[in-house]
């Protein structure tokens, strides 16, 4: 009974372990394509602006904008970096 306990508890350990590595794996191809997605906007010439007000979205394309104090997001949501 006792080896029966232990080859279960070691199943459930490998299946936990399995999860996080696929998991982490997974964060790390996000990482990827949010980081690639940031440098093909950087190197654009072209910007798109989302104003958000109220609920409401308006997207504007613009060029030759001023980065001063903008901050780029990818089109994914909210910056992780």
């Amino acid at each position: 009974m006792e080896i029966l306990i232990v080859v279960i508890c070691v199943l459930l350990a490998a299946a936990l372990l399995g999860l996080i590595v696929f998991k982490a794996v997974a964060m790390v191809r996000q990482m990827r394509r949010y980081k690639s997605e940031l440098e093909s906007i950087e190197n654009s010439d072209k910007y798109l602006l989302d104003i958000v007000q109220e609920g409401k979205t308006v997207r504007i394309e613009c060029q030759d904008a001023n980065c001063d104090n903008v901050e780029v997001v990818a089109a994914g949501g909210e910056d992780k970096a």
